[in-house]
C-alpha cells in the first residue's frame, strides 16, 4: 500500500497562480509528496477569471484530463481550436502544446489532472459527459456511472475518469483496487467511505485519496445525490485494450 488514505477540502489547500496562467489560481488537492504515490503529477481545482488565461505550455511526460464545474472556453491545442462549457471533459495527451481561454464574463472553473504520459499518443477531444453511455459500476448500489475517460475510448492507460451519482440510500461495497490509486472530487452532496476501517467524511469541495490495495467502501449519507469525479491512476488493467 502506498500512502494512506486522505480527505482534504479544497479551501484547506493553500492556492497559488500555476506556472504560465494569468489571472488565476489553482488548489493542489493531490500530489506525489501528498499520496506517497507517483501515479498523479496533480489532482487540483483551478480557476481562471475573466480577462485570464494559460498560455501556451507543453507538459511532455503527462497527460491531462479536465472536468469543467463552471464557466465556458476554449483551447488551442497543437494548432487545433477545442471548445468547451459546464459538463464537459477534455482530453489532452502528453507532449502536447496546449493554452486555455475562457469565454464571456463567468471564468472557468475545472478540475484537471496531470498522470504519466503513456507510450501511445492520442488524439485530443472534448465529450459532454452526457454524450457518454452510463453503466452501473460493479459493487455499486442505487448508483449510475459515465466513464468519460478510458483507454478504451480515446484515453490512455495513465488514467480513468468518470462522473458518478450515488442516489440517496446509494453506497459502494467493499473493494479492492489493486493496480491502481483512486482521487475523487465531491461535487454535490454528502457522505462517507471506510478504508482500512477508517471512517472518512466528506461533503461539496472535498477531494479524497484511496490509495492502490487499500479495501474500502462509500455510502451516501443525505437526502440528495452524491455526485463526483472518480478517477483512477493509472488506469485498472481490465479497462484496458
Amino acid at each position: 500500500m502506498a500512502n494512506k488514505a486522505y480527505v482534504k477540502n479544497v479551501y484547506d489547500c493553500a492556492f497559488a497562480q500555476p506556472a504560465r496562467h494569468i489571472n488565476a489560481h489553482a488548489w493542489c488537492m493531490g500530489n506525489p509528496a501528498m499520496m506517497g504515490t507517483d501515479s498523479y503529477a496533480f489532482f487540483s481545482i483551478c480557476e481562471i477569471s475573466y480577462g485570464g488565461c494559460a498560455i501556451e505550455d507543453n507538459h511532455k511526460n503527462s497527460d491531462h484530463c479536465y472536468f469543467i464545474m463552471e464557466g465556458a472556453g476554449y483551447s488551442i491545442i497543437n494548432g487545433k481550436r477545442y471548445e468547451y462549457k459546464k459538463g464537459d471533459v477534455m482530453w489532452i495527451p502528453g507532449n502536447s502544446n496546449h493554452e486555455m481561454y475562457p469565454k464571456g464574463i463567468e471564468g472557468l472553473r475545472f478540475v484537471v489532472t496531470l498522470t504519466g504520459k503513456d507510450f501511445n499518443q492520442t488524439e485530443p477531444f472534448v465529450r459532454a459527459v452526457t454524450s457518454v453511455p452510463t453503466a452501473v459500476p460493479p459493487k455499486h448500489n442505487n448508483a449510475i456511472a459515465w466513464p468519460v475517460v478510458t483507454p478504451k475510448n480515446g484515453g490512455s492507460n495513465t488514467i480513468e475518469f468518470h462522473i458518478t451519482e450515488l442516489f440517496p440510500g446509494g453506497n459502494a461495497e467493499e473493494d479492492v483496487h489493486e493496480d491502481a490509486d483512486h482521487m475523487y472530487y465531491f461535487i454535490e452532496g454528502t457522505g462517507y467511505s471506510i478504508v482500512e476501517g477508517e471512517r472518512l467524511e466528506y461533503g461539496p469541495g472535498d477531494a479524497m485519496f484511496i490509495p492502490a490495495g487499500a479495501k474500502h467502501s462509500m455510502f451516501n449519507t443525505g437526502e440528495g445525490t452524491l455526485r463526483m469525479v472518480a478517477s483512477f491512476g493509472p488506469s485498472r488493467k481490465v479497462m484496458r485494450p
